[in-house]
C-alpha cells in the first residue's frame, strides 16, 4: 500500500532494488543484524557475517533430537500472521512416518505494506537457506523449496544464485560440510496469486495445480507436498532459527514477552516520516513503533493505521496502545499479520480506499468457495453501480466472514467493516 496523492492505493509491486531504512530498538536484533551493515548476498560476505555457522555446530555436535528440542523450547512463533508454534510443527513432521519430508520457505509475500522478506531473499538469502537446513536435519528432510512471490524477479535471482554457491562450498546437497548429510534445495517462482501465501494453496501451486487452499486436517506437517510431511515457514521466521541454535533457547525466550518470544520486524510504508522496516522486542507498544520509530507523518495527521494488510485491522489512536504480542492483539481482536503498517492520513479518500480493498478481494479470491468468490462479486457489483447499500454490504460481509473457507474469505471484509464503521459518513455519501 502506498499514499497515491489524497488515495491510499493497495499497490502490489515491489518497492524497488535498494534497501529501505532499517532500524532496532530491540537488546539483540536478529532478523536485520546483517542488514544493518549491509547486504550479506555472497557466501564470502554471508560466512563472513557468521551466516552458517549454527548449522556446522548442528550437524557436528548435537543430534537431530537436539536441534528440535531447541527450537521448541524457544517458544519461537511462525512469523507468516498465525503465530502457530515452529517447534510444535516441526515436531508433528519428524514424528509422522514417512521416508520422505520437505521444507518450504514461504516467500509469497503478499500483504501490501509488508516488505521484510523480500529484503531478506534479496539482501540476506544464506540466512534463510541455513535455516531451512537446519530445519531439514530437525525433522529429516533432504529438499527443500523456496518459493518466491512473482512480483519479485530480484529475490528470484539472488536465491538461485545462492543455492548454486552453497551447493558449491558443500554447504547444500550431498555431504553437507563432510558429513553424511543431505539436503538440496530448489527455488520456485509463484504464478502472482495473493492466496498462494496460504501454505495448502502453495503446496498446489508446486505441484502444479491451481493455486487453491485445501480443506484441513489433515495439515502440511503430517500431509503435504506430494502427500508426505512438510514444513512450510515463513522467510522471517526460517532466519530466526540458525540465531536459536547457536544463542540457545533461553537467550531467546529472554526477549520479547511469556507468550511471545523473540523479535518482530514491523514495515511501514511511505505515508510515514521515516519509513522503513524496525525490529522490535514482542511487547512493544505499536505506539512506540508509530510515534517513535515512524516519526508519524509529519504536518500531517494519521487518521488510522491498518495493520498486517487487507486482512487485517484497521487501527485507531486509541488502539496503539497494543503491545505487539500474538495473544494480547488476538484478545483485543487485533490481527498482526506480517507486521506491515500502513498510515491512513487526513487527506486519505476514504470512500477510493474502501473501493480498493473490494478489488483486492475480487481480484485475489482463488474462487475455490462460493462465499468468497460470490460474495466479492457481488460487493464489485454494488461498487461498480455506485449502489452503496449499508445493510447488503454488511451482510455480505458477514457471510463470507463466517462460511468461507480459509482465512483470505474470513479476514479480509474485517478491514471493509472497520472503515464502514469509522468513516462510513465519508464512504456511503454522494452516489454515484
Amino acid at each position: 500500500m502506498q499514499p497515491d496523492g489524497n488515495i491510499v492505493t493497495l499497490d502490489r509491486r515491489p518497492i524497488g532494488d535498494s534497501l529501505p531504512e532499517i532500524r532496532s530498538t530491540t537488546r539483540q536484533p536478529i532478523v536485520t543484524q546483517r542488514l544493518t551493515g549491509g547486504p550479506a548476498q555472497s557466501l564470502s560476505d554471508a560466512r563472513a557475517a557468521g551466516v552458517y555457522q549454527a548449522l556446522e555446530d548442528a550437524v557436528s555436535h548435537r543430534s537431530q533430537v537436539q536441534v528440535l528440542a531447541e527450537v521448541e523450547a524457544s517458544g519461537e512463533r511462525g512469523r507468516g500472521g498465525a503465530g502457530y508454534p515452529t517447534g510444535a510443527k516441526w515436531k508433528v513432521c519428524a514424528k509422522t512416518p514417512s521416508d520422505v519430508r520437505y521444507v518450504i520457505a514461504n516467500g509469497d509475500e503478499g500483504d501490501p505494506g509488508s516488505y521484510v522478506d523480500r529484503v531478506l531473499m534479496e539482501h540476506d538469502p544464506h540466512a534463510i537457506l541455513e535455516g531451512m537446513a537446519l530445519c531439514g536435519y530437525a525433522v529429516g528432510a533432504e529438499q527443500g523449496v523456496v518459493f518466491v512471490r512473482w512480483e519479485y524477479p530480484r529475490a528470484y535471482e539472488v536465491m538461485c544464485e545462492a543455492v548454486e554457491e552453497a551447493r558449491r562450498a558443500r554447504l547444500l546437497g550431498r555431504g553437507i560440510l563432510g558429513h553424511d548429510l543431505e539436503f538440496n534445495v530448489t527455488v520456485m517462482r509463484g504464478q502472482g496469486g495473493y492466496v498462494c501465501g496460504e501454505e495448502t494453496a502453495l503446496i498446489n501451486a508446486i505441484e502444479g495445480e491451481r493455486g487453491e487452499v485445501r480443506l484441513r486436517p489433515p495439515y502440511p506437517a503430517e500431509s503435504g507436498l506430494w502427500g508426505r510431511p512438510t514444513i512450510v515457514n515463513n522467510v522471517e521466521t526460517l532466519v530466526n532459527i540458525p540465531w536459536i541454535i547457536q544463542h540457545g533457547a533461553e537467550a531467546y525466550r529472554a526477549l520479547g514477552t511469556q507468550e511471545s518470544s523473540g523479535n518482530k520486524v514491523i514495515c511501514l510504508n511511505s505515508g510515514f516520516s521515516r519509513p522503513g522496516m524496525v525490529e522490535v522486542e514482542f511487547g512493544t507498544p505499536l505506539a512506540q513503533v508509530i510515534e517513535e520509530a515512524g516519526s508519524g507523518a509529519g504536518a500531517k495527521q494519521v487518521l488510522a493505521v491498518l495493520l498486517g494488510g487487507p486482512m487485517g485491522t484497521l487501527l485507531t489512536p486509541d488502539r496503539w496502545d497494543v503491545p505487539i504480542c500474538y495473544d494480547e492483539m488476538r484478545r483485543r481482536s487485533i490481527s498482526l499479520g506480517h507486521g506491515g503498517v500502513v498510515a491512513i492520513l487526513e487527506d486519505t479518500d476514504c470512500r477510493a480506499l474502501f473501493e480498493n480493498l473490494i478489488q483486492f478481494m475480487a481480484d485475489e479470491s482463488c474462487g475455490k468457495c462460493v462465499p468468497c468468490r460470490a460474495g466479492s462479486k457481488r460487493l464489485m457489483e454494488m461498487v461498480q453501480a455506485g449502489a452503496y447499500r449499508r445493510d447488503e454490504i454488511e451482510a455480505t460481509l458477514g457471510v463470507v466472514a463466517a462460511a468461507s473457507l480459509c482465512p483470505f474469505g474470513h479476514e479480509t471484509p474485517g478491514p471493509l467493516r472497520d472503515l464502514l464503521e469509522l468513516f462510513g459518513d465519508q464512504i456511503l455519501c454522494e452516489q454515484k
